[in-house]
Formats: C-alpha cells, structure tokens, sequence
C-alpha cells in the first residue's frame, strides 16, 4: 500500500460513488487480511486474545463491507461497483510470513487508522443525513478498532499478554 499521507489525498480526489466503491472492496479485503491474521496467531500459539481480537476485526470488515453496500444499492441503484486505479489495502508480504507479533499489531494499527479517516471523507461526501450517519458510526467503530489494538500492543510490551 502506497504511503498513508498520499493515498487520502487521491482518496479525497474521488467521487461518493468511486470512493464507495474503493472502500466496499477495501473492507473485503481487510476482512480476508484479518482472517489470514487470526490463522497466524494461532499457528505461532499466540494467545486468545491475539486470534480473537483479529477474527472480531475479520467479521467487523464484513459487517462493514455488507453496510456500505446496502449503502450503495440504495444510492445508486445498482451493486455493480466501480473500477478505481488505486492500490487496494495490504500488508507486506515480509509481514504476513512474519512472527513478529508487534509489526502485525502496528501494521493493523495503520489499516484501522486509515479506515477511519476514508470514513471521515465519506462522511464529507454524504448526499443525505442517513448516510452522513452510518459512515460517522462506521468511522466511530474503525476507532475503537485502533483503541483495542493499542491495547493490546501495551500488552504484549508489558509483557502481561
């Protein structure tokens, strides 16, 4: 993914109907990168709350996913997205094959960050209160995302998890 600072900036180039259409495969994508997570976890025999905390941010990206699509539907009149040129959300390839828990909880600490600020653009481009809200509330839970991965990066660090 290219840097965070340059992927806003041509995030906030796009229209409401691209810039949903980005993020709805966007949150399909965290949810398989999360789901490869939690498999990770447990493969290195991590703790419970390592493989839970990314199966929960799996099953929360297609929550997301499923909420941003009706969203979409009921905008435009379709469920066939569009095409955007831009890269999809990943995470390095070293990081996936890494057993360095710490560079996976930060690396899903920048995936939560930048769920919430694409949710603060969507919320800029709402054409209705309706959907004004549901990014705001989407946006609110990629928050609590970050807050419970920060806490668990304390964890590990202290040495308690």
């Amino acid at each position: 993914m290219e840097d965070f600072d340059g992927l806003l900036l041509r995030l906030k180039e796009l229209d409401l109907r691209e810039l949903l259409s980005y993020w709805i495969l966007n949150e399909r994508k965290k949810a398989e990168l999360y789901e490869m997570l939690a498999r990770k976890a447990r493969e290195l025999g991590l703790d419970d709350s390592a493989y839970g905390l990314f199966r929960l941010l799996s099953l929360e990206a297609t929550r997301h996913d499923r909420k941003l699509m009706s969203v979409y539907e009921r905008t435009f009149n379709t469920k066939e997205l569009l095409p955007v040129k831009l890269p999809s959300v990943s995470l390095d390839e070293k990081l996936e094959e890494s057993g360095d828990v710490f560079r996976v909880l930060e690396a899903a600490l920048r995936l939560e960050a930048l769920a919430e600020e694409v949710y603060k653009i969507l919320a800029g481009t709402a054409t209705d209160e309706y959907m004004k809200a549901v990014f705001s509330y989407l946006g609110s839970t990629e928050r609590l995302h970050r807050r419970t991965i920060e806490s668990l990066i304390k964890e590990y660090r202290y040495g308690h998890a």
